[in-house]
């Protein structure tokens, strides 16, 4: 089975977020179940494109990508070249996974598909959340009637990464199946690095509560700022760091004491710095998923995660806090996590057993693959 990916970016464009990993890792899950596997994508990398791969696919992490220039309107992706080459490549594809809404790439697969007659899959990547919606309501909304509806009643199915993401599918009645498989995680060999505090003015032997995401004003940073002050009242000692890419709030827009914003980091540090942490926040309107979540539970840290966020399993499982979105359980529950070090000892060890047994990529390929196999044999 030959499967092409279509998405507005991609590996090593980790500027975005958890998206490009949660893509990539897809596909190698996919790679391992037997299915070819071919990406096609833009140079998009945030503020430095990255090299154009337009006739020979280049190779990352073993997948095969086409890397296809910006162009007009860059807003949305506007790509150069991408349209020709899938119309060509669509002859020898059995089916097409469109990642994401909103750009360009999207459009152009989901109609080049429908004309060539060729089967396709969307992920929307939590863009039809209520959060991610709430987000220039009314330019959305708008835009979902006139250019992205029709396009998802037409695929084979819809993929959601989350229970709370396939709720807010099922709610827009649209006609395709809603498949839900969680995205997953590969994390390396464990690895310190001891210098990464002191690099960033991190005090030795200080707790590390962290979020690890895109500064953007839907990730509520603002509520984690203000629950981290009201718990450091009584842990003088406690810091906070941040990292991720601006993404709408500005690192000027943030501080306070014991406050570290370190920008984009490169997954080693990431993987690093969670070796360090103590407990790990996400406190975002919505999320679709949340990757830095199931990456933290993969190194044994205790989580704490508001009830906008579809993780009913960290209650459920006991893997740290679920919480309502608002200043004083953030703060309560991250005081709870840092006084009991033996249970957060247990709730990381849980967590490291939950990711094993229902995160890990190889079986989540193995199961889209087994999805792809039930589309396709619908139609025939």
């Amino acid at each position: 089975m030959r499967v092409l990916h279509i998405s507005s970016y991609f590996a090593p464009a980790f500027v975005y977020g958890g998206p490009p990993r949660s893509i990539l890792g897809l596909c190698q899950g996919l790679m391992s179940a037997g299915v070819d596997v071919e990406v096609l994508t833009t140079t998009a990398n945030g503020d430095r494109e990255l090299p154009q791969h337009t006739e020979r696919p280049a190779c990352y992490d073993g997948v095969a990508v086409r890397y296809f220039p910006l162009g007009f309107p860059r807003r949305f992706f506007g790509v150069q070249g991408l349209e020709r080459a899938l119309q060509q490549e669509l002859d020898s594809a059995d089916l097409v996974h469109v990642h994401g809404i909103w750009n360009m790439p999207a459009w152009i697969a989901m109609r080049s598909c429908h004309k060539a007659g060729v089967p396709y899959v969307v992920s929307p990547r939590g863009m039809l959340e209520r959060g991610s919606m709430g987000h220039h309501r009314y330019r959305k909304m708008l835009g979902y009637h006139l250019l992205e509806k029709r396009g998802l009643r037409r695929a084979v199915f819809l993929h959601a990464t989350s229970t709370a993401e396939q709720a807010a599918l099922s709610a827009l009645s649209l006609e395709p199946p809603i498949v839900m498989l969680p995205n997953g995680v590969a994390p390396p060999e464990a690895a310190t690095n001891p210098e990464l505090r002191s690099r960033h003015g991190i005090p030795a032997g200080h707790p590390l509560v962290v979020y690890l995401g895109r500064l953007h004003p839907t990730k509520r940073l603002d509520l984690l700022v203000a629950a981290f002050a009201e718990a450091r009242r009584g842990c003088p000692e406690l810091e906070l760091v941040i990292a991720g890419r601006a993404d709408g709030v500005e690192p000027s827009q943030i501080g306070g004491d014991g406050i570290h914003l370190l920008g984009q980091i490169s997954d080693k540090d990431k993987w690093a710095l969670l070796e360090e942490t103590d407990v790990l926040v996400m406190c975002s309107d919505s999320e679709s998923f949340s990757l830095s979540v199931v990456e933290a539970l993969a190194r044994g840290v205790p989580v704490v995660v508001t009830k906008t966020c579809p993780w009913e399993a960290v209650e459920r499982h006991r893997l740290g806090f679920w919480v309502e979105q608002n200043v004083s359980e953030i703060a309560t529950a991250i005081v709870e996590v840092l006084n009991d070090h033996a249970e957060a000892e247990e709730m990381g060890a849980r967590g490291r057993e939950l990711v094993a047994r229902d995160y890990r990529w190889s079986s989540i390929g193995t199961a889209m693959a087994g999805r792809y196999e039930q589309a396709l044999s619908g139609r025939s």
